[in-house]
């Protein structure tokens, strides 16, 4: 490390008496040097013929996924009046939905947070959602009618939060919830606009497959060459976000499945984001079953080179958008779990251009 400062300086610096470099750094310069123009070599091989791949792919799309939230739901509309909203997506969890939303009920409430948790169905089908009926007061389930997945989830629970800062963590019990209390603590005291969880964090721990293991780091090594983030690990399931950030940044984007992490980080480097904090996150063995198969994999990379298309090609994430979007013709049924000798809280009406979001109170088990 002393090497990498002396040899930075170099380049950096005025020399002076006081800041010679050391013989070492003046003889490993040269062999940095060469590592750098290979590196920078290597990754323009990688970016060329993916760009030419991301044209095609540009070109070919007819029309961008319709948007799955309103222009007037509260995230766009509202000050934050909680201290954090946790969104937690979910796809047929099993019983894994439960313990991730209790546990994450009991980080909170230890920390003394106003809080509320947005667990929203991505078109489940094994009824998971009734685990956390009647659980708390500050619970509310999102049932959306059909698969289209996480990303989409997530985009429906962002636009309901009223959280001054919202985060999301994954369902099936890998990450404990208290990494989100955690992240809303460095974010509050480092005025950070984005904190995310990130395996390559020298105090990380993973106890996921040699697979997985593998599978993510070729990811994050694509991801450095074609984008050049400085993010160095995208896509685990717990980021924490400040409420004007994610609000400037959420209509920008476009995917709705694996690859809306990485496209909210492109997004946001583009809109002059720079406040992220990588932080650690301790990953363990998997309680529920992974939805990430070889199709899925496939299809991220294939979303990862549409995003690098709308990057190059595309004024998607450099223009605001000013006009209503498209609302998902099939709209999403909300469920707030009934609160202790209070009325459920009065959802805001929709545009009377787009479908209604109805509002149904869920009934607790005798």
């Amino acid at each position: 490390m002393k090497l990498a400062r002396e040899i930075h300086s170099m380049t950096t610096a005025t020399l002076t008496p006081a800041n010679v470099p050391t013989p070492s750094a003046l003889a490993l310069a040269p062999l940095v040097a060469l590592v750098w123009t290979f590196t920078q070599l290597l990754r323009f091989m990688i970016l060329a013929p993916a760009l030419m791949v991301a044209a095609i792919r540009h070109r070919r799309r007819a029309m961008d996924p319709v948007s799955v939230w309103q222009a007037d739901d509260a995230l766009f509309t509202q000050a934050g009046t909680l201290d954090l909203s946790v969104v937690i997506p979910f796809y047929n969890p099993g019983d894994t939905l439960r313990p991730t939303v209790e546990r994450l009920i009991a980080v909170a409430e230890h920390a003394g947070l106003a809080y509320e948790v947005i667990a929203v169905s991505d078109g489940s089908t094994d009824g998971s959602e009734a685990t956390i009926d009647g659980l708390a007061p500050t619970v509310r389930v999102v049932l959306s009618p059909r698969n289209l997945g996480k990303g989409a989830a997530l985009h429906r629970g962002f636009a309901m939060a009223h959280g001054r800062y919202v985060a999301f963590v994954d369902a099936d019990g890998d990450i404990d919830p208290r990494h989100v209390v955690d992240y809303f603590h460095a974010a509050e005291a480092g005025d950070h606009d984005v904190v995310y969880a990130s395996k390559r964090h020298h105090d990380s721990r993973s106890a996921s497959s040699a697979l997985r293991k593998v599978v993510s780091y070729g990811f994050i090594t694509l991801v450095g060459s074609l984008f050049a983030l400085g993010i160095n690990d995208t896509q685990t399931g717990c980021k924490l976000f400040r409420r004007q950030s994610l609000a400037q940044v959420l209509p920008l984007l476009r995917e709705q499945r694996f690859a809306f992490d990485l496209e909210f980080f492109v997004a946001a480097r583009a809109a002059g984001i720079r406040r992220m904090l990588a932080a650690p996150v301790e990953i363990e063995a998997r309680m529920a079953g992974s939805t990430v198969g070889r199709a899925a994999i496939t299809r991220t990379l294939g979303d990862a080179l549409t995003v690098l298309g709308r990057l190059y090609f595309s004024p998607t994430y450099r223009t605001p958008l000013n006009a209503s979007p498209t609302v998902d013709p099939a709209p999403s049924v909300v469920i707030p779990l009934p609160r202790r000798n209070t009325e459920p809280a009065p959802l805001t009406p929709a545009p009377v251009t787009a479908p209604a979001v109805t509002s149904v109170p869920s009934q607790k088990a005798a």
